[in-house]
């Protein structure tokens, strides 16, 4: 069982993703004005350096940058989860011990990619990370983009670890969701992951979620939350009905990094490109600004609800 108090963890958390400059540098200034951004929306807490925030494609000292003028940035107004996942297990530990230094929540990391470890293997990865700072630590299951899909059997040995507080469950069965969360209690934070079902991971016993598309249309996750903690579900399931169609939309481009970042741009708010070799969108895209309308359409359609 988890030692920390993980209730304050049970919020909407926008992913977040990185800005870079025209030169494709991490842009600091750019970071400091998303924070603000999503601060203004209502948003209470935020994932960093993750799949999202383009974590993998960010050397050692950049992501270190990153983490540290979010969570100055942020100054307490939001909680700050940091995803210090490497392929490699001592970067993983040495970014987790830094997220700590510069006053972050809580960790998380996906298992060792590219190479396909085994669960003893990803056991040990995910201990030394948990030894490496006193903070929370949520496992980061995502089978299609890992090739490892955590076991009951694994995600009991790591309930045995106090500073494991809980799971993002991004696997496509919502039922996972509810295995863990059955596993895990009440007193351990289940995080739904796929940002399609929502609603039916809230269902399932999800306390939370994380998303990469929550940055597009915040309001429109914070509506649904509202809605799921009121017990309004047919409402909650009205607005779910409106956002996973703009998220299939969201997906049709290039890439969905850029088309998240373009959205934000559009609302005010400066993102830049990916970074090779997610593909640019182009702030003009007719399909783009069509999208950017519609969410706000839809923002503004739900908002009394």
């Amino acid at each position: 069982m988890s030692k920390y108090d993980v209730n304050k963890f049970k919020n909407v958390t926008v992913a977040l993703n990185t800005p870079f400059d025209k030169n494709g540098d991490v842009d600091l200034e750019a970071t400091k004005a998303v924070v603000n951004y999503f601060c203004n929306k209502g948003i209470k807490q935020m994932y960093v350096c993750g799949s999202t925030g383009e974590g993998f494609l960010l050397d050692t000292e950049e992501r270190k940058a990153v983490t540290e003028t979010v969570v100055k940035e942020a100054a307490g107004r939001m909680n700050i989860i940091v995803h210090v996942g490497c392929p490699d297990t001592r970067h993983s530990a040495e970014l987790a011990k830094h997220a700590e230094a510069v006053g972050a929540d809580a960790t998380s990391a996906v298992p060792c990619v590219y190479y396909h470890m085994g669960e003893e293997s990803v056991y040990q990865h995910w201990t030394k990370i948990t030894e490496a700072a006193d903070l929370p630590f949520f496992i980061y299951n995502i089978p299609q983009l890992t090739g490892f899909n955590l076991s009951m059997g694994l995600f009991g040995r790591m309930l045995e670890n106090e500073r494991v507080a809980g799971v993002k469950c991004s696997s496509d069965p919502a039922q996972d969701i509810l295995r863990f969360k059955l596993a895990g209690g009440k007193d351990f934070i289940v995080f739904n992951g796929p940002d399609e079902q929502f609603i039916a991971g809230r269902l399932m016993g999800a306390d939370a979620g994380i998303g990469g598309t929550y940055g597009a249309m915040p309001e429109l996750y914070l509506k649904m939350d509202e809605l799921v903690n009121r017990g309004e579900w047919e409402k909650a399931r009205e607005v779910q009905n409106l956002v996973t169609p703009l998220i299939y939309r969201l997906c049709s481009f290039p890439s969905m990094h850029g088309a998240v970042k373009g959205i934000i741009s559009l609302d005010g708010c400066p993102m830049g490109d990916p970074r090779l070799p997610f593909l640019p969108v182009a702030l003009d895209d007719p399909k783009l600004v069509e999208l950017y309308h519609d969410i706000r359409k839809a923002v503004e359609d739900t908002k009394d609800l």
